[in-house]
């Protein structure tokens, strides 16, 4: 992991969950690290004390840090979130697109504002970020765009039509950015992270299966009742593998978390 060290790393809704990790796991590195969160700090309802646990955990790996706000849905919060992290670290090397909400009901129930949220913010929001970040990219002749997004995209779920559309699309885009960065040496490459124990799964295991179906309502508590959920440091440790040279063959390849660990282990 040698090849991290002084990278400028940008990660998407990084204060808690699977992002916080990231960020934490980068520094480790040797990275910078410019975390995203949604609001203003004393705004963010509850989450004050991660965004700031997260920055101190950070600053203690001696790496240079930044705290950008912005919703990744709105085009000017990227713009000056963008801005703000090249000001603070002096340019972007890696994103990683981890942002990402759920709103789980059945289509009859789930309004067009629903559904259009959750695609502003998973689809929308991810695009935005590569396009403000790649010609920096393109500019240092190397680059490394990370989308998080799930197995939903593949496997259809009763009540996850808006957020399994958004991934699906998303591992699209994710290949075509990689078609896009390969004269740039800019490597896009999806992960499906598996399942992990965060406050999205916290949530979804709180909706009643009224909402959301007795297959999906199970489904969520099944994960938490059966030991199945990983701890955000293990998507975290295999996403920074990824910005390594060794990884680069995955561009525009869309990974679960299962093949990136035999993957990593042949290098």
């Amino acid at each position: 992991m040698q090849g991290l060290k002084g990278k400028n790393v940008l990660v998407t809704g990084g204060s808690s969950g699977i992002g916080q990790a990231i960020a934490v796991r980068f520094a480790e590195y040797g990275a910078n690290v410019a975390i995203n969160y949604l609001g203003r700090p004393e705004e963010a309802k509850g989450t004050e004390d991660q965004v700031h646990a997260c920055v101190k955990k950070v600053q203690q790996e001696g790496v240079r840090d930044a705290l950008v706000q912005g919703d990744v849905s709105r085009e000017d919060d990227v713009v000056k979130m963008v801005e703000q992290t090249v000001s603070d670290l002096g340019g972007i090397d890696v994103l990683i697109n981890n942002a990402g909400i759920q709103i789980s009901r059945p289509s009859h129930e789930l309004s067009s504002d629903d559904f259009e949220k959750v695609l502003a913010v998973n689809l929308r929001g991810s695009f935005l970020c590569a396009r403000e970040a790649l010609p920096m990219m393109a500019s240092e002749n190397w680059g490394r765009i990370i989308n998080v997004s799930s197995a939903a995209a593949r496997h259809p779920l009763a009540g996850m039509a808006a957020y399994s559309a958004s991934k699906a699309a998303l591992d699209q885009l994710t290949r075509i950015l990689a078609l896009e960065g390969e004269p740039y040496n800019i490597a896009a490459i999806g992960v499906y992270p598996g399942v992990v124990d965060t406050r999205m799964q916290e949530e979804s295991r709180s909706f009643g299966a009224k909402l959301i179906g007795d297959q999906l309502h199970r489904m969520f508590s099944n994960y938490r009742d059966f030991g199945m959920l990983r701890q955000p440091e293990e998507p975290a440790e295999l996403i920074s593998y990824l910005c390594t040279p060794a990884a680069e063959r995955l561009s525009g390849h869309i990974i679960r978390l299962e093949q990136l660990e035999a993957l990593k282990g042949e290098t």
